[in-house]
């Protein structure tokens, strides 16, 4: 993370919180917060859910100069593997082919963390679901359980538990067991991009694709092409703290040349993140306002 190199804007366009598996930043932490650095814009992208935007409206309600845009980060199966797509504009009313993609990804969450757990007592360690569940009330607000149900758990978080419990030397030994676990069972993917993408599309939603750095294998124009098609993308996120700072040109120009517009975001998942780092993530002012005129007003 380099923010320190990298001033503050006014917005923030890849931000979690504790309605996210594995984040624990509070919506109205990040509004006071927002407000303090004459922030006018944001975008809350919980990983996989749209749980958090009632609250986020309802806190932004309190905040008229801040404008929101409803959004979330949805992880997709691809011909690459996993990829994070940022998915900007979602409507009041949900239509139900998009909910049925939304209901999806509550089920994978849930399915994910039953597989880590029968995986894990495959290979003779006690992680039961009882065990899961405890372990995730450590962090997760009530609310977003009762949501959400029984989730898979924050990695960082599971494997300090394991460490602690004696199950793993350190943190090598502790990658060893979740790919010996990972050998007794199917770990669920991620849904599938050709599902996930129209449905999400079909409602008019911008889709942009997340700290594109690694997905891009830097900036192979071959695998950056391919990834544009095949996921449909609108725009990339050229500015993020795991993107080099020059590689945020190199995207730019990209954008530039397919239509495509540039996003920026932090990506944080804490309170301590956002006091740190909350709109430090080197994008120019003037991608906001291009942005914006991509993305449908919210209307709630």
């Amino acid at each position: 993370m380099d923010s320190v190199t990298r001033p503050p804007s006014t917005y923030d366009l890849h931000l979690h919180t504790s309605w996210s598996y594995d984040a624990t930043a509070s919506v109205e932490f990040l509004f006071r917060q927002a407000r303090k650095r004459g922030v006018r814009c944001l975008a809350v992208t919980d990983h996989h859910v749209l749980d958090s935007l009632p609250r986020v409206r309802q806190v932004a309600a309190e905040y008229p100069e801040i404008r929101i845009v409803p959004a979330a980060e949805l992880s997709v199966e691809t011909s690459i593997g996993g990829v994070d797509l940022l998915c900007y504009g979602f409507p009041t009313d949900i239509p139900v082919a998009l909910q049925r993609v939304l209901d999806q990804y509550h089920a994978w969450q849930r399915d994910f963390g039953s597989a880590v757990s029968a995986g894990m007592q495959a290979i003779g360690i006690d992680f039961t679901d009882e065990k899961r569940r405890a372990l995730l009330e450590s962090y997760r607000p009530a609310e977003a359980m009762a949501l959400q149900g029984l989730t898979h758990v924050k990695a960082g978080i599971q494997r300090d538990y394991f460490l602690k419990a004696g199950y793993a030397r350190d943190e090598a030994a502790y990658r060893g067991l979740f790919e010996r676990a990972a050998q007794k069972v199917e770990l669920p993917p991620y849904p599938a991009v050709e599902v996930v993408v129209p449905a999400v599309k079909a409602s008019g939603i911008q889709v942009a694709i997340a700290h594109p750095f690694g997905y891009f294998d830097r900036a192979n124009r071959k695998r950056m092409d391919a990834l544009v098609e095949e996921c449909g993308l609108d725009g990339v996120e050229c500015a993020h703290l795991s993107v080099p700072l020059e590689y945020t040109p190199i995207y730019r120009t990209y954008c530039e040349e397919k239509g495509l517009f540039s996003t920026s975001g932090t990506d944080c998942h804490s309170d301590e993140d956002v006091e740190a780092m909350l709109t430090c993530h080197g994008g120019p002012e003037a991608w906001l306002d291009e942005f914006l005129e991509r993305v449908p007003r919210d209307d709630s």
